[in-house]
C-alpha cells in the first residue's frame, strides 16, 4: 500500500509540474554590433541575442518578434559599433602557474647574474632566514646562446636562503648553494639518467640543472597547500578571463590540480572554462583515470580527457631531440627523452582504449618523427576513431611530417609567441635548411593539417591580442610598423589566426558542437572589443582592448 501511495503522490506532483509555466528567461539583445561569428555559414551579424546561458539568434536587424522572447526578462545593450567575437580558447596553458608567478620574483628579461640579484633583492628586500626565494622568467634559450649563469653572485648575495629560479619555458633550473646543499648535490653527484648539472672546471655545480636534473632540488622545495593551488588557479582564470579568455585548455594537470579544480568546479567557482589535459608523465595517475574513464561536465566548465606527456626538451637549452646534430656547438647539446617511446605507446594504446586524447610535447625533429610514428602504432590497436590526438608545439618537423599529420587527424598545437620569442637564435640551432621546416604554420593548413593556436602562458606575452599580433605579423611587439618578420611566408591571416584560436581551438577539446562559434544553440562564450581586427591595420592588432568577458550568458569582466 505504501508503494501505491508513493506511486501516486509522484503521478500527481509531476501532473502539476506539467502545468507551471516555463521559468521566466533572461534575454540580452546586443545591438548595433559588428560581430564577427566564426560559422562559415553566417559569417558576420549586427545583432546578438543571448537567452539564459546560451545564443538565442544572429540577426542583422533589431524587429524581433515579441513572442520570441516571452516569457523573459529582456535587456538591449547598444555597442555603437564596437565588436564581437566567440570567446577566446587558449588551447595550452598553464593558468595554476600564471597565479603562483604572482608571487615570484620577476626575472623575465633579465641578461646577466647581477640582474638576477638585483631583482631578487627587489622582491625580497628582508628574507627570513631559511625561507626559499622564488623567481621565473630567465630565459634559457637565451643563456644557451651567451653562455649559462653560475651561482658565485647568488650565493654571496644570499648566503642562508635556498633559492630556486625556473627558467621562462620550464627547461632549466638556476639554484643557489644553499639550495643545492639542502638538496645533497655536490662535485661527487651524479649525473641523472635524465637531465643534465652544469659544472664548473673542478667539477662543482654551477647551479644550472637542465629538464629532469631539476627534480634533484625541486623536490626539497615545500609545496603549496589546495587552498593555495586553489588561489592560484582562480588568479590566473581571472588575470585569463579579463584579457578576453572564456576557455583554457590546463597542460600537465597533477594529482593536487586535479583535486583544486574539481573542487573549484563543485563550488561552482570557475570564471571561465577549463579542459583538463592530465600529466601522463605520472604513471600511477594515468592508472587511476585510464580506470575510472575521462570526466565530461555536462555544462563545460571543467572537462578532463587529454594526456599531455612531456617527451623531448627545448630547443632553446638544446636538450630537443633533432635528427642530426645542432648547426651551432653540437658538443653542447644535451637532446632529452624525459619519457621512454615504451612509455609512450604504452599511454597511447591506453588512451585509445578508454577513450582519451593523447598530447605529445615535441619541439625537435626527430621528437616529432618519433611521436607521429608512437601515434601511428597506438591508433592501429582499436577500430578507427574520432580521435583528435595533439602534438603540442611541432616547433622542428622533417619534411614528410606534413602529410603524415593531416593523414593521420594529428592536430599541431603551436605557440606564435615561440616563433617571435626564438627567432633571435632558432636558425643557429638548427640552420639555414631545417629552419624552413619549422614554426610553419601556413605549410600545415597547405598540407589539410588542422592548426591549434595558443600562448604556454606564462612563458611568453600570452594575451589573446598579442597571440594573434604574432600570428599574423610574426616580429617582436615593439617592432617598427614597417618592420618585416620573421619568415612571413608562414604568417597567418587575421582571419586563419582567429580560426585557430576559436573554432579549431574547441574542436581540439572536442567542443566544438557547443563553443568556438556564434551560433544558435551554443554556449553564450564572447568577448566585445573596441576595434574589428579584421579592419585594423595588423600592427595594431596588439593595441585592441577588451571591454567585456561573457561566459554562459553572464559578464565575468567589469
Amino acid at each position: 500500500m505504501r508503494v501505491k501511495l508513493t506511486f501516486m503522490s509522484a503521478a500527481i506532483l509531476l501532473g502539476a509540474c506539467g502545468q507551471i509555466s516555463e521559468p521566466e528567461a533572461q534575454y540580452y539583445i546586443f545591438e548595433n554590433a559588428e560581430i564577427i561569428t566564426m560559422n562559415p555559414s553566417q559569417p558576420s551579424a549586427s545583432v546578438l541575442v543571448i537567452k539564459n546561458d546560451k545564443i538565442h539568434s544572429l540577426r542583422n536587424d533589431i524587429d524581433i518578434p515579441v513572442d520570441e522572447l516571452t516569457p523573459g526578462k529582456v535587456t538591449r545593450i547598444d555597442l555603437k559599433g564596437k565588436t564581437i567575437l566567440p570567446g577566446i580558447i587558449d588551447s595550452h596553458v598553464h593558468v595554476r602557474e600564471l597565479g603562483m608567478d604572482a608571487v615570484k620574483a620577476n626575472l623575465v628579461g633579465v641578461e646577466n647574474v647581477e640582474q638576477i640579484v638585483d631583482r631578487l633583492k627587489t622582491h625580497y628586500p628582508v628574507p627570513q632566514k631559511g625561507e626559499w626565494l622564488i623567481g621565473q622568467g630567465w630565459d634559457e634559450g637565451m643563456f644557451a646562446s651567451i653562455g649559462y649563469p653560475d651561482r658565485a653572485a647568488l650565493d654571496d648575495a644570499f648566503p642562508d636562503n635556498p633559492i630556486k629560479l625556473e627558467s621562462l619555458h620550464g627547461f632549466g633550473g638556476f639554484y643557489n648553494g644553499a639550495a643545492l646543499k639542502l638538496a645533497g648535490i655536490d662535485k661527487t653527484t651524479a649525473e641523472p639518467e635524465v637531465g643534465n648539472i652544469l659544472r664548473r672546471e673542478n667539477g662543482e655545480p654551477t647551479g644550472v640543472m637542465l629538464t629532469l636534473a631539476q627534480d634533484l632540488v625541486d623536490q626539497h622545495v615545500p609545496e603549496p597547500n589546495q587552498s593555495q593551488l586553489e588561489q592560484a588557479i582562480l588568479v590566473g582564470l581571472s588575470t585569463m578571463a579579463a584579457a578576453g579568455v572564456t576557455s583554457i585548455h590546463e597542460a600537465g594537470m597533477t594529482p593536487q590540480d586535479v583535486s583544486a579544480f574539481k573542487a573549484l568546479a563543485a563550488r561552482q567557482e570557475l570564471p571561465i572554462r577549463v579542459y583538463g589535459m592530465l600529466d601522463g608523465n605520472d604513471a600511477p595517475l594515468m592508472k587511476d583515470w585510464f580506470a575510472k574513464g575521462p570526466l565530461d561536465d555536462p555544462k563545460d566548465f571543467l572537462d578532463i580527457r587529454g594526456v599531455k606527456v612531456f617527451y623531448d626538451g627545448s630547443l632553446g637549452s638544446r636538450t630537443a631531440l633533432m635528427a642530426a646534430p645542432y648547426s651551432d656547438e653540437p658538443d653542447k647539446a644535451n637532446p632529452t627523452e624525459r619519457i621512454t617511446p615504451e612509455a609512450v605507446l604504452s599511454l597511447g594504446e591506453r588512451s585509445a582504449k578508454y577513450g582519451f586524447q593523447m598530447a605529445v610535447h615535441a619541439i625537435g625533429d626527430e621528437g616529432n618523427n618519433r611521436t607521429l610514428g608512437l601515434y601511428e602504432k597506438a591508433l592501429a590497436t582499436q577500430p578507427p576513431q574520432d580521435h583528435r590526438w595533439r602534438i603540442e608545439h611541432a616547433q622542428i618537423v622533417l619534411p614528410d611530417f606534413y602529410k603524415r599529420q593531416a593523414d593521420l587527424g594529428v592536430l599541431a598545437s603551436m605557440q606564435s609567441s615561440h616563433a617571435v620569442g626564438d627567432s633571435k637564435w632558432a636558425e643557429d640551432r638548427v640552420g639555414p635548411d631545417r629552419i624552413r621546416y619549422a614554426y610553419a604554420w601556413q605549410t600545415i593548413l597547405d598540407n589539410g593539417g588542422r592548426l591549434l593556436m595558443n600562448s604556454d602562458l606564462p612563458g611568453e606575452p600570452w594575451t589573446p591580442m598579442e597571440t594573434l599580433y604574432f600570428a599574423v605579423n610574426r616580429k617582436p611587439l615593439n617592432a617598427a610598423p614597417e618592420a618585416e618578420g620573421w619568415y612571413m611566408k608562414q604568417a597567418l591571416s587575421v582571419e586563419e589566426a582567429l580560426k585557430a584560436m576559436t573554432i579549431e581551438n574547441a574542436y581540439g577539446a572536442f567542443q566544438d558542437d557547443t563553443l568556438g562559434s556564434l551560433e544558435s544553440g551554443k554556449w553564450a562564450d564572447f568577448i566585445i572589443l573596441d576595434a574589428n581586427p579584421i579592419r585594423v591595420a595588423p600592427h595594431r592588432l596588439k593595441e585592441i582592448n577588451i571591454s567585456q568577458t561573457w561566459v554562459a550568458g553572464r559578464k565575468v569582466k567589469p
